[in-house]
């Protein structure tokens, strides 16, 4: 097994960077804006962000790729940091990897692994996936909700960047994708199901949807009328999750430290 002092070989930095520990197990929205490609391409800007967050971007990797402490999840930093002109993306992240080694003290490599994962598949009964018409909107917008309740019972929603939102009431929960492609469903699944949910659909394109269904946790009743997940994206996608075995490549962390140093 080798370890990737991640940066050991790379000349790249940032001109300047501040990380900062956060509030402890907060769970407001975090924002991640700026860099190369954005309208403020030589300034990042990481609030209230969980580090998985910010390893995901930095090793291009999914949610469920990193192998590591569970306070990556849960303890929140703010991260700023100042790009030379010209920075290329490839090179931001290359910086951010030098970042996190330096002042996490950060050591990782990649393995793969045999895991239990779900297969995401086309169901036999027909997909009934809506193909986007709209314009994507602006990649660092937010997702706003109004006051106003829709016809479904949940908060009528304005999608901001292209993705995926969750919003669960009363035992009920809707997933809501805007010029969504399957692989980005598969990833937001992955977080609900606790294993990797791989796009084996083979269907390209954006398409906007709803899918309704109760939570796993959430009471049976006569007043929840939906199925859990599984039933209610063959009912409502036409699309289905088979239990599989497969080989994963997997970010591990060998060494973290949870205060970085400073300044």
């Amino acid at each position: 097994m080798t370890l990737l002092l991640a940066g050991l070989l790379l000349s790249q930095n940032f001109d300047a960077a501040s990380v900062r520990l956060g509030p402890p197990a907060n769970t407001g929205r975090f924002t991640m804006t700026g860099g190369p490609g954005t309208n403020d391409p030589t300034f990042l800007r990481y609030s209230n962000v969980p580090l998985k967050r910010v390893l995901m971007i930095a090793y291009d990797v999914k949610y469920w790729q990193i192998a590591g402490p569970d306070w990556l999840n849960t303890q929140r930093f703010d991260i700023t940091a100042r790009l030379p002109e010209g920075t290329t993306r490839d090179q931001s992240l290359a910086m951010m990897r030098n970042l996190l080694t330096e002042r996490f003290q950060m050591a990782v490599h990649r393995e793969t692994k045999e895991l239990p994962i779900y297969a995401l598949l086309k169901d036999k009964t027909g997909t009934k996936l809506k193909a986007s018409t709209d314009e994507a909107g602006d990649v660092n917008a937010i997702a706003t909700v109004k006051k106003d309740e829709g016809k479904d019972g949940f908060p009528v929603l304005t999608p901001g960047a292209p993705g995926i939102v969750v919003e669960t009431r009363n035992g009920r929960a809707r997933i809501s994708g805007f010029h969504s492609d399957l692989s980005k469903l598969a990833d937001f699944l992955s977080t609900q199901l606790g294993r990797p949910v791989l796009d084996q659909t083979e269907i390209g394109g954006t398409f906007d949807f709803a899918v309704y269904y109760r939570p796993e946790n959430a009471a049976v009743e006569d007043t929840n009328p939906y199925p859990e997940i599984f039933g209610a994206l063959r009912e409502q996608l036409g699309l289905r999750l088979e239990a599989r075995k497969g080989p994963v490549e997997m970010l591990v962390i060998d060494r973290i430290e949870k205060v970085p140093s400073g300044n």
